[in-house]
């Protein structure tokens, strides 16, 4: 393994700290989502951020295949780059019960297909980074999900 230069180390160390913080949205709505007169909102918005997200997620392939045109067909990793903006949206247009476990399995999905068919494609400090990102985010999302269950009983 070759040794990261000064400006790598600090990029990755920049762009830990700002994926890190991508999680405060995400467990400050699901944190409110258990206060009544802020649930519906609360819940709206911890769903449109994780649809946001997920999109994000596929555009990272996007650019990744954007660098690699002149090496082969890249049509199978801009296929994969829009599906998450795909079922983000359509996860939208479900009511919260089901479009926030949707979204849930979204992440996970989006964080599955990169472990198993992007491995050798993403840095190592990335993956890991994703492997923590994911699970906190579903998390966030499940237990914003359990606050729409709060009307039932």
């Amino acid at each position: 393994m070759t040794a990261l230069g000064p400006h790598t180390v600090n990029n990755i160390r920049r762009a830990r700290w700002l994926a890190y913080g991508g999680l405060i949205p995400f467990y400050g709505l699901a944190l409110l989502a258990w206060i009544e007169t802020c649930r519906e909102w609360a819940l709206q918005g911890i769903a449109a951020y994780a649809a946001i997200i997920i999109a994000f997620l596929g555009a990272v392939h996007w650019g990744r295949a954007l660098q690699q045109f002149d090496r082969g067909n890249q049509f199978p990793t801009l296929l994969f780059g829009i599906m998450p903006a795909v079922l983000g949206w359509f996860a939208l247009l479900l009511p919260l019960e089901f479009s926030l476990p949707m979204l849930a399995a979204g992440l996970v999905f989006v964080w599955g297909t990169e472990q198993m068919v992007f491995t050798e494609a993403l840095p190592d400090w990335y993956r890991h980074l994703r492997h923590q990102l994911t699970a906190a985010a579903v998390i966030a999302v499940l237990i914003g999900w359990a606050a729409t269950m709060i009307p039932m009983f």
